[in-house]
């Protein structure tokens, strides 16, 4: 009997070093994840300001050159804005059949990937 309640004694003691285990593992994973998470966020959002001073700096080189070429610089700023309000109503009139998807599917893969 004594032998039976050392076993007993023995495997609680291994099935809570177990349950510590994967507890501490599943904190590693979380803390893993989380640091990916805040690494991809600050990388896009630095990339998107890059990338919004570019736009920036090439519709102002753009309305400059056009201005120039007719010989009016307002006609040129306005061609400019003409082309960034057709995108803009572009991107908002296909929101549903092109941009929401291709977010969704975008979010989905990068958390399901396993390859990092």
């Amino acid at each position: 009997m004594e032998n039976l309640n050392n076993k007993a004694a023995n495997l609680a003691s291994h099935v809570q070093e177990i349950a510590q285990t994967y507890y501490d593992l599943a904190r590693i994973n979380v803390a893993q994840a989380g640091s990916k998470a805040v690494a991809r966020a600050f990388l896009f959002f630095l990339l998107a300001g890059l990338l919004l001073c570019i736009l920036l700096l090439a519709g102002i080189g753009l309305s400059l050159y056009l201005g120039k070429l007719l010989n009016n610089a307002a006609t040129g700023y306005f061609i400019v804005a003409g082309f960034y309000l057709f995108l803009v109503l572009f991107f908002y009139m296909l929101r549903r059949q092109i941009v929401f998807p291709f977010i969704r599917n975008f979010i989905v893969r990068k958390i399901y990937d396993k390859r990092d």
